[in-house]
């Protein structure tokens, strides 16, 4: 086994590019971004696979699909027979599971013979052209408000520089937070959000992630975060405006796949965690498509 690190960013990469729509959590840059999340992050080659495992909310999991996916059942029976061990040395009791499994591997994870395919989660996906144009009756609301901010503010749209910009977007960042009503059951999950935001301001340079940030009167009051997946797919890392500004959360997001993801048909906007807001927010875009991830158990 060896630790998840920087150096192994290419070896990921590269892996995760051989899935024809992979999900956010099918990214070096993202799990990076969230590795104070996790515990014990570590790969393994099996069968000519890149494997991953960690450690999240006390359990261990394989994280992702097994990538190619050589002798997929061995592979598989080998990485929970790692699970196990840890989980002995650990004294962890839960049961492991390959999580994250994209919806295109399903077929192939549901014949699996002694395992079982669950659903676990779901992705956002929206046209790029939509967020961009904000046209039609769907979203008159968010173009409204969006127009609103352009007619009533004086802005300046900057690409995201961390010695220029790095400070201001983290004041921003503890305004936002004051501004949010969070309740108690999503406070955890919150306060990760806000340290992932920060780790993105300090990371995005080096991982090639892009950004921008709008200025009012030369004061950061809006940042957001992504990058291009493959030839189709851009996805969003983070996005964060002063909720007293009506109109720039909408500006924001369309000026970004404008400035950097018009060639894209697509943009990932993740997962909702089952947190209220965040799920409220997705939804009021109207989804494309919603694209689901399976978690695979052994079976009892």
């Amino acid at each position: 086994m060896k630790q998840f690190s920087l150096e192994d960013k290419e070896r990921f990469d590269k892996v995760y590019a051989l899935l024809e729509f992979p999900l956010g959590e099918h990214s070096f840059n993202w799990i990076y971004l969230w590795d104070f999340c996790y515990k014990d992050i570590e790969w393994a080659e099996i069968n000519e696979n890149l494997c991953l495992f960690l450690t999240f909310e006390g359990n261990r999991y394989i994280w992702g699909p097994v990538l190619p996916g050589n002798k997929l059942k061995d592979t598989l029976r080998k990485c929970f027979s790692l699970c196990e061990n840890y989980n002995v040395n650990n004294k962890i009791s839960k049961k492991s599971a390959v999580m994250y499994i994209p919806e295109e591997l399903r077929e192939i994870y549901d014949s699996l013979e002694g395992f079982e395919l669950k659903e676990q989660n779901q992705d956002y996906i929206y046209k790029v052209k939509d967020i961009i144009e904000l046209r039609g009756e769907k979203y008159k609301d968010k173009r409204n408000k969006k127009n609103f901010f352009m007619k009533n503010y004086k802005f300046k749209i900057e690409e995201f520089s961390a010695n220029k910009h790095k400070e201001s977007c983290i004041d921003l960042l503890q305004r936002w937070k004051k501004q949010k009503n969070i309740s108690a059951e999503d406070k955890e999950k919150f306060e990760s959000d806000v340290d992932a935001n920060k780790k993105v301001l300090e990371y995005a340079e080096t991982f090639g992630i892009k950004g921008i940030v709008v200025l009012i009167d030369d004061k950061v009051e809006g940042f957001i975060f992504g990058e291009k997946t493959n030839e189709i797919l851009c996805i969003m890392f983070f996005s964060k405006t002063n909720l007293k500004i009506k109109g720039l959360s909408q500006f924001i997001y369309s000026e970004f796949l404008k400035k950097f993801f018009n060639d894209c048909e697509l943009v990932n906007d993740m997962e909702d965690w089952d947190v209220d807001y965040l799920a409220n927010s997705k939804q009021s875009y109207k989804p494309h498509m919603i694209k689901k991830s399976y978690m695979l158990v052994p079976s009892d």
